[in-house]
């Protein structure tokens, strides 16, 4: 029997999960026959918006052979957020892809991908529709922390780059739920009952914590080294060796503290560890996030269209 085949069997079927070595953990999650790739448009995407000379044919031609994003594309430009003024439907992918811009159509493919990556879980530990809006709240929130703290901030971060980052920092979570799910119910339930933080009590019952997982995936799926740094130091900010990662980093814990207190959505974690020096650093006082907050309820009153992704 595989290793994989054992943890599953033991999820299933056992009342006691048993905690692991990170390293077979590792060898689990590579030897699982149905461990999600990045789809090979979300690759080409990357490399298409790093070279200069493209345009948005380049990026149609990728898109038009995937159906799924092509009409996840069509149907945000159509949205509440990019509807053109005149009102008319924007029905072709090259003017879609123009007025959304390279970034943002590689947002919407890896966020597809991120969301669709993981089928839905026979045991599943929390609400799969509560997690997405805590992820996409939290990348709502962290583009709008950017514009208030922007003057702290010894570097430019656009906002299709933050609002990804919020996306994609709790998918170690989905990786725990397929692959570990009972440990991971176990630590949920644990955290919830003892007050304390989930990635604490995923070491406990896991032998690994979430953070560690989702960069792990980052890697696999080649993700860059800065979004890789916001999946794996989200709670502890202070821990991250790169200097240059820090900024976004940083706004990713604030946005993702202030989701969980605000109570909006679900992603399984009732204790998060919150870094109050980070706030003092760019200056967050309670009258600023209450403004924060106005406009993020604005957006996330929208994000029927984001959550539309993941279906």
């Amino acid at each position: 029997m595989s290793d994989y085949d054992q943890l599953t069997e033991q999820n299933l079927d056992s009342s006691v999960a048993t905690p692991m070595e990170p390293s077979k953990l590792i060898k689990i999650f590579e030897s699982a026959e149905d461990l999600p790739t990045l789809p090979e448009v979300a690759l080409k995407l990357q490399q298409v918006v790093d070279d200069p000379y493209s345009d948005a044919r380049d990026v149609a031609q990728i898109i038009e052979d995937d159906p799924a994003i092509s009409t996840k594309v069509l149907r945000m430009v159509n949205s509440v957020f990019y509807r053109p003024s005149h009102g008319e439907e924007i029905t072709q992918l090259s003017p879609a892809i123009a007025r959304l811009g390279f970034i943002t159509i590689t947002n919407i493919a890896l966020s597809t991908s991120v969301f669709q990556a993981f089928s839905k879980s026979q045991l599943p530990v929390f609400d799969r529709r509560e997690f997405w809006k805590h992820s996409i709240t939290v990348g709502i929130i962290t583009a709008t922390l950017y514009d208030f703290c922007a003057n702290h901030i010894n570097q430019r971060i656009t906002r299709d780059k933050a609002h990804l980052a919020g996306i994609v920092h709790d998918m170690g979570k989905i990786m725990f739920e397929k692959y570990a799910n009972k440990q991971f119910h176990q630590a949920v339930k644990s955290g919830r009952e003892l007050e304390l933080p989930l990635e604490k009590e995923e070491g406990r019952f896991i032998g690994m914590n979430h953070n560690e997982a989702g960069a792990w995936l980052a890697e696999k799926w080649h993700l860059g080294e800065e979004l890789k740094s916001v999946i794996e130091y989200h709670h502890n900010p202070l821990c991250c060796p790169e200097e240059k990662h820090l900024p976004l980093v940083k706004l990713v814990h604030l946005a993702n503290y202030i989701c969980h207190n605000q109570k909006i959505g679900d992603s399984g974690n009732y204790a998060p560890i919150y870094e109050s020096s980070v706030r003092e650093e760019f200056d967050l006082t309670p009258d600023k996030i209450a403004e924060i907050m106005d406009i993020v309820e604005i957006e996330a009153s929208n994000s029927e269209i984001l959550l539309s992704l993941a279906e």
